[in-house]
């Protein structure tokens, strides 16, 4: 192990995890045990895992897990590459103040479950960076950007102009092409119990398509969204806005100390109107 870098098993993650009063894996990890048939062998699993947890379980890895579990500003983010869309990306990074914690997992043999976690640590300000670094790369695509309507997807569409398209027959155009790549990037403020989901996440999608590039989906409500192309620094730039737009909501704001005229003022109308004895 390097060291800001630590890699294990699923088992001694989950068993970290344990020792820090967690049973679940922060979404979207995942990881199921091996089969077996008595309760022995499993016993017997927990143990090695836990002696190979030991060699490296340290103060640092000890406040990289905290950091990752207890953070200020969290991020989610689960997608499907390949020509069936048959792996998967997860990735889970928690920040608190200057420093950040990212886990990534392994693809696992079935799209349900991966293999081992990669844990590592950075400063906050590289975070948006080290994350994009993680994803499956692609370049972006060639089409404009649009808005469109998500309402407009599933309406029957006649066209109504010979060479101009109107926006629902760009849409349906543009997403019923099949995708090599989809995937979600979700930035939230403080940490979530047991993977627990919630609903105050800044959020943008990826879709990757063949032989044109990756694309970004912007939703602004339940109906309305934009698409844009995706180049990588282009969703470094979109992870960074959603970072420090969550940051800056967690901070409290500074009440200004009120001037002294405006106390006595304040006083003598209360005193006027005989609230004051």
């Amino acid at each position: 192990m390097s060291e800001n870098r630590w890699q294990l098993d699923g088992l001694a993650f989950t068993i970290a995890l344990e020792a820090l009063g967690r049973d679940r894996l922060p979404y979207p990890l995942s990881y199921k045990p091996d089969f077996v048939e008595h309760l022995d062998d499993y016993e017997r699993m927990r143990m090695q895992a836990a002696q190979r947890l030991q060699q490296v379980f340290d103060e640092r890895l000890y406040n990289a897990l905290a950091i990752l579990l207890e953070p200020q500003v969290r991020v989610e983010i689960e997608g499907f590459y390949g020509p069936q869309q048959s792996q998967v990306v997860r990735v889970h990074a928690g920040v608190v103040d200057q420093v950040a914690t990212i886990a990534t997992q392994q693809p696992g043999p079935t799209r349900a479950h991966g293999r081992d976690i990669i844990i590592t640590q950075c400063r906050s300000q590289s975070l948006a960076a080290e994350i994009i670094g993680r994803l499956p790369r692609y370049q972006g695509g060639s089409h404009r950007a649009f808005r469109a309507r998500r309402s407009d997807l599933n309406q029957p569409v006649y066209s109504h102009h010979p060479t101009r398209l109107s926006p629902a027959e760009e849409m349906n155009r543009f997403f019923r092409r099949p995708r090599i790549g989809t995937g979600e990037i979700t930035v939230y403020p403080g940490y979530t119990l047991d993977a627990r989901p919630t609903d105050d996440g800044r959020a943008f999608i990826w879709l990757d398509y063949p032989d044109d590039g990756r694309y970004l989906l912007h939703h602004h409500n339940h109906d309305d969204l934009t698409v844009t192309p995706g180049p990588p620094d282009e969703l470094v730039r979109q992870l960074q806005d959603r970072l420090r737009a969550t940051a800056a909501a967690r901070r409290p704001q500074r009440v200004p100390d009120p001037v002294e005229e405006d106390d006595d003022l304040y006083y003598q109308q209360r005193n006027e109107r005989g609230w004051l004895v």
